[in-house]
């Protein structure tokens, strides 16, 4: 199966996949998934300082394990961020991923003037589609001609990345280990979660990350069409189904099951580990191999073939879901927390988009996520260059309810957005029509924490957060994130694509359960067992 798109890291919780078998990469040793990015044994780095930065009041407070503040309208009173220009008027190359068109050119481009003039530098952005991520950050990696900063990230692990950053990317640990972070406050201002979640390299730091909420996988549903089929909104599993049920007809289906499937809410409102178990002694168990992931398999298998699930899932991708439930076809599907936003709701005509709670209430372990999108990591050069560099990426990060945050997020006032009565930037047809923040996606080289507002929609900011409330005390970390294994490095991904085509049998070509236990025993000898033990080192290492 093709995995292709970023909101594919957790295809079916089983973590990061490597993509490719790719060109060996330059100067970077043996073939093998080499063991010198591990962390096990080596001298760490300690997690840089987590001081968060003032910011505008929320209209409804955070809280803690990853409850976010939230902003029922848009700040009244901006500040400025206090950072000085970073630049020093020089070129810098970034090659970053990109899910737009290609911006206008940088001559005619106002948003990237203003940008520029922002950060005192001139940008030089290669813009990578991401359907050709893989194979242009593969051969790039495999040349001499590096740009000053690279993404990485998005769903998609490169071969042998580690060991090609370790190479010829900056160790920035001395800049934003422990205390050391702080000479960059918006780069402090990232939670230690996110730090975590990229983890070291051989003990060491080499990338900024940009920040993720802790949520992953969660089912967006059209509450208006649950609440007609009869569903409460703390609902159990037998709720859950028979809504399903209800909400199918005419047409119209509970669930949108696409061909990248994700069973991961179903897993986690059953109580299934969060991609790997780890005993009180430290041992790693896969979570294929629990009855609580074996039930969600089976409960997949059973949507399908009762008909509450859309019937040509097995060839629709996630992307084309979004649309079906957009235009009502599905009532619910699976997609990450980022899923809510101003795009979604505008394209929710007629009913209200919402979250749903995982169906097992006390009992259900909603797997998080990553904690980050990406990083960008830094050719190696001199050490004020890396230090003009980070300051650039502290200066895109500058937090919500600031000037800097502003313009990176909507433009300059007058030419790419307007006020509305309540001080809400409203794009003009420039912004919407191409000159923006997707074509030229400089919030993926660094950017803010993500806040909890959606301009235009109080009612869902409000939604959100209710659910948040409810589900951040109880979503757990999958624990092999930020960790290191060569052998996962190595065969990660025809591991997970033997794994995924076995759930697949199951779901879509209606195979009998327990072939699936069969499909695990490979996966272990294959390598998923050495993986486990590696990760359980790794593991250890770190606490």
């Amino acid at each position: 199966m093709a995995i292709n798109r970023r909101d594919t890291l957790k295809l079916f919780g089983a973590g990061a996949v490597a993509l490719g078998a790719g060109p060996l990469l330059v100067g970077c040793g043996d073939g093998g998934g080499g063991s010198d990015v591990g962390n096990d044994g080596k001298e760490l780095a300690p997690w840089p300082a987590y001081v968060p930065l003032t910011g505008p009041t929320p209209d409804l407070p955070g809280g803690e394990k990853g409850l976010q503040a939230a902003y029922t309208k848009y700040p009244s009173n901006l500040t400025d961020a206090g950072f000085a220009t970073p630049g020093d008027k020089s070129d810098v190359t970034v090659s970053v991923i990109s899910y737009g068109t290609p911006p206008t050119d940088v001559s005619v481009n106002k948003y990237w003037q203003a940008v520029n003039a922002a950060l005192g530098v001139n940008l030089k952005i290669e813009i990578i589609p991401a359907a050709n991520f893989v194979e242009v950050m593969s051969t790039k990696m495999a040349g001499n001609d590096l740009p000053d900063i690279m993404f990485f990230g998005a769903g998609y692990v490169l071969p042998r990345q580690e060991q090609f950053i370790q190479q010829v990317c900056a160790d920035i640990s001395e800049y934003v280990s422990g205390d050391n972070v702080k000479q960059f406050p918006a780069l402090a201002n990232i939670p230690s979660y996110t730090w975590q979640g990229l983890g070291r390299i051989g003990g060491r730091f080499y990338g900024v990350p940009t920040e993720r909420p802790v949520y992953g996988g969660s089912l967006l549903v059209n509450r208006t069409a649950l609440e007609k089929a009869g569903a409460v909104y703390e609902w159990d599993k037998a709720g859950f189904l028979s809504s399903l049920k209800a909400a199918t007809g005419d047409k119209k289906y509970g669930m949108g099951f696409p061909m990248e499937l994700n069973i991961d809410y179903l897993a986690g409102s059953l109580g299934a580990p969060n991609t790997w178990a780890v005993s009180a002694d430290g041992k790693f168990t896969t979570t294929y191999e629990s009855p609580q992931f074996k039930e969600a398999l089976a409960m997949s298998a059973q949507l399908f073939k009762e008909g509450s699930a859309y019937p040509d899932g097995g060839s629709t991708s996630a992307v084309d879901m979004k649309t079906l439930f957009a235009n009502q076809t599905v009532a619910t599907y699976r997609d990450g927390w980022g899923a809510m936003g101003t795009s979604s709701l505008a394209l929710a005509k007629g009913f209200t988009q919402d979250f749903g709670l995982p169906f097992g209430g006390a009992a259900s372990t909603p797997w998080g996520g990553t904690g980050r999108f990406g990083f960008v990591a830094f050719k190696k050069a001199d050490a004020s260059r890396i230090k003009m560099l980070l300051a650039v990426c502290n200066y895109l990060a500058a937090p919500f309810g600031t000037k800097q945050y502003e313009l990176f997020n909507y433009g300059v006032e007058g030419t790419h957005f307007t006020r509305g009565a309540d001080g809400t930037p409203v794009p003009t047809e420039l912004w919407t029509k191409g000159e923006n923040g997707t074509t030229l996606p400089v919030k993926y080289i660094a950017a803010a924490p993500q806040a909890l507002f959606y301009a235009g929609y109080p009612e869902a900011v409000e939604r959100v957060y209710q659910w948040e409330k409810k589900v951040a005390p109880i979503t757990i970390p999958d624990p092999s994130n930020g960790l290191r294994s060569a052998k996962w490095t190595e065969n990660g991904s025809a591991l997970t694509k033997a794994i995924n085509d076995a759930i697949l049998g199951v779901v879509f070509r209606g195979e009998d359960v327990s072939t699936f236990d069969g499909a695990v025993a490979k996966w272990k000898s294959d390598g998923g067992s050495q993986s486990a033990d590696e990760f359980a080192a790794e593991y250890a290492a770190a606490k």
